[in-house]
């Protein structure tokens, strides 16, 4: 009696286990305008409440033999309302509510944003008219480098050229140098012929002199 009893405790559980399904989701009234939620899985139970087309509903169970689902209203209470009456996606009236309501919300942040799209533009102007002004100042500086950088090798050139003009001067002075000690020792041996030949003539003069009187007087 009591195997008996157990295996028909076991088949009653297999068989609500097949029939009844426990499902963690929420579904919404389908396009009807109304539907009603009853205590029990039949038209014979009592109707507890209503719920309006669109309304979500959170899922209990599924009982596909009897066609009804085990619902949760959003107000708290419980029952059962026909499975074919619960859609897995809210009505096309509810999206299209819904889509409606996030375009104005996307039009509204649309328009919040406009200031700071202005600002950010004007400052993107900005940015590339500073942009512009970097460029030609480095431009310029590249211009001004290649010019030093000219004057710098011309600067060496002519540095060069001085140090040979230089060495030349010097060359030319040794020379004049040379030039003029000739010059001072040719005048000093002219001088010392000159006074040579005075001493000479004031010994000899005197001489001729009294030669030339002592002929007078014979």
């Amino acid at each position: 009696m009591r195997l008996q009893y157990l295996n028909k405790v076991i088949a009653a559980t297999l068989t609500a286990l097949l029939s009844t399904s426990v499902i963690a989701e929420t579904r919404y009234v389908s396009d009807q305008l109304r539907i009603t939620v009853r205590s029990g899985k039949s038209t014979g139970h009592a109707v507890l409440t209503t719920a309006d087309s669109g309304d979500a509903l959170q899922v209990l169970r599924d009982d596909s033999e009897s066609g009804y689902t085990e619902v949760r209203l959003p107000n708290g209470k419980q029952g059962w309302a026909l499975t074919r009456f619960l859609v897995s996606e809210p009505i096309a009236r509810d999206q299209l509510a819904a889509t409606r309501q996030q375009l104005a919300g996307n039009q509204q942040r649309l328009a919040e944003l406009e200031p700071e799209n202005q600002r950010l533009a004007a400052e993107l102007k900005q940015a590339i008219t500073e942009r512009d002004q970097l460029q030609q100042s480095l431009s310029q500086l590249e211009q001004a480098t290649e010019d030093t950088v000219g004057i710098i090798e011309r600067n060496k050139t002519l540095q060069h050229e001085l140090t040979g003009l230089k060495e030349t001067n010097r060359l030319l002075l040794d020379k004049v140098n040379a030039l003029s000690d000739d010059q001072r020792l040719r005048w000093f041996m002219y001088g010392g012929g000159v006074l040579s030949l005075g001493i000479l003539f004031g010994l000899i003069l005197p001489k001729l002199r009294m030669q030339r009187k002592a002929w007078n007087e014979f």
